[in-house]
């Protein structure tokens, strides 16, 4: 059940960022993409217990979909045999951070005084010290792997804030976000 629950927490990561996620590409530049045009999902080619768990899982679900429309884009269809060309796999996880702001002044009581044209003025403040915020961030990584060779050949990463309780539509909404940004120039190094 806690599984279940983290699962679908962290795939609201990136389907509901507070702030704007940041994304990062890598690639194997030697490898020909041109050659793809099937995929199919890790989890049904390599049987595993993370593979029967999402198997039941909205989340996975929606990931599914809201990637493979992308994909669809690129004119890469779903295949259910074995001649895939590349697999597709993903990762999702969610880490607790903090935020430090200082002051400047060290904890407790601070004072002044002033004297000028004016008159006089004695000021008189108190200093908490440091706050600190705690949010939690979400990572979400995909993985392109080459059928033939099993190897991972392309990878995007999507790193954000979440947002507090999103919505089940801002989870779909930003999901959608995420792969668009992610997959928008896939393969690499073909003509779209």
């Amino acid at each position: 059940m806690f599984r279940t629950v983290f699962f679908i927490v962290v795939v609201g990561m990136i389907s509901a960022c507070a702030s704007k996620p940041t994304y990062e590409l890598d690639y194997d530049r030697d490898f020909d993409f041109s050659n793809f045009k099937t995929y199919r999902w890790y989890d049904d080619v390599v049987h595993s217990r993370e593979s029967q768990y999402r198997k039941f899982n909205s989340s996975d679900k929606r990931i599914r979909e809201v990637v493979s429309k992308e994909l669809a884009v690129h004119n890469l269809r779903e295949s259910k045999d074995e001649g895939a060309d590349f697999w597709i796999n993903y990762t999702v996880s969610k880490q607790r951070q903090q935020i430090i702001h200082s002051t400047g002044y060290d904890k407790g009581m601070h004072g002044g005084v002033s004297a000028g044209s004016y008159g006089n003025s004695v000021m008189v403040g108190y200093s908490s010290g440091p706050s600190v915020r705690e949010y939690d961030e979400g990572t979400a990584i995909l993985d392109v792997i080459d059928a033939s060779t099993q190897k991972i050949v392309w990878r995007g990463i999507a790193e954000g804030r979440l947002k507090d309780h999103p919505t089940m539509s801002e989870r779909y909404k930003a999901t959608t976000a995420v792969a668009s940004e992610l997959l928008g120039d896939f393969p690499p190094g073909t003509a779209q």
